[in-house]
């Protein structure tokens, strides 16, 4: 049986995705490919170069936002209201530099787990596909390079910029690699579960904003032909869904993998994505953890 292991996009939220994978490595439940976007490339790089839990708990709940990155607001105003150039708002050096300190690109590289990362062209407007015989330090900060906030990242001469634009959940790469068995780890439960009616504009503007990330996933399953079957309520807010293929006409010919999801429990908001506060932090891996376990048994 093939294993895989899908880390969504969704900035600072990604904790939630430690938790996760925490109750995973409990279980001894090892992924034969991990693929991931933005936040969850970072998480994947980090795994597959041999980051232990305690680390990556230590690192989430220790980097804070200025240990991430530093606003340049002044000179961004400047750049937007002259037009004379496009700057971005944020200098993520210090996460850059938290990422080159902590990630063995030689062990990640060696690595018989295979680690796939995506990234936008912006030249061509296409997703790009990265694995860890070629990944490097520029491919990761690309990934989580959110436009206009974040610096676009030059791969090959090349500018590049956030994989979640096209592919915030990479499954695709884990369906072509054959995988039967496949965990999905999402940063919000929109996609994923029924959301009441947006109240206001601030929760309508969210909402389709987590639509937009999720588009690509959606696709990549009917275009498979894969339909959506849920599992059994629970008392966590139906923070699971699974994804076993029952359409008949795929049967005959193809081989279906059985795919389940994982994601918070409510929406967590626009500031959330950006803020790397412990608490914060602490209470996403707590979560991640606490769904893993409750949800995860019957499979793991």
């Amino acid at each position: 049986m093939k294993r895989a292991l899908i880390l969504a996009g969704g900035g600072s939220r990604g904790a939630f995705q430690i938790g996760v994978w925490k109750y995973l490595t409990e279980r001894n439940w090892i992924p034969d490919i991990i693929c991931g976007t933005s936040v969850g490339a970072i998480n994947a790089t980090g795994i597959g170069s041999g980051l232990d839990v305690s680390t990556l708990v230590r690192l989430w709940t220790t980097y804070n936002r200025r240990k991430m990155y530093q606003p340049k607001l002044i000179p961004f105003l400047s750049y937007l209201l002259s037009g004379r150039a496009l700057k971005p708002l944020l200098d993520t050096r210090p996460m850059q530099t938290m990422i080159s300190d902590h990630v063995d690109f030689n062990r990640l590289a060696q690595n018989r787990t295979k680690v796939v990362i995506s990234t936008v062209n912006v030249e061509t407007s296409r997703p790009c596909f990265f694995d860890n015989s070629e990944i490097r330090l520029e491919h990761i900060m690309a990934s989580g390079a959110m436009p206009i906030l974040f610096p676009w990242q030059y791969i090959d001469g090349v500018p590049h910029w956030d994989g979640g634009i096209m592919a915030n959940i990479p499954i695709q790469a884990a369906l072509d690699y054959g995988a039967d068995e496949i965990i999905i780890v999402l940063l919000s439960p929109v996609g994923h579960t029924p959301q009441a009616f947006p109240g206001n504009v601030p929760t309508a503007l969210e909402v389709v904003f987590e639509q937009f990330l999720s588009g690509s996933y959606h696709s990549a399953l009917m275009a498979n032909g894969y339909e959506d079957t849920p599992l059994p309520s629970s008392s966590l807010n139906h923070t699971i869904s699974n994804h076993t293929i029952k359409d008949k006409r795929c049967e005959s010919h193809k081989r279906q993998p059985n795919i389940i999801t994982l994601a918070p429990g409510k929406m967590l908001g626009f500031k959330s994505l950006l803020n790397f506060s412990v608490s914060q932090a602490q209470s996403l891996i707590d979560e991640g953890y606490r769904t893993a376990t409750t949800y995860l048994k019957p499979f793991v």
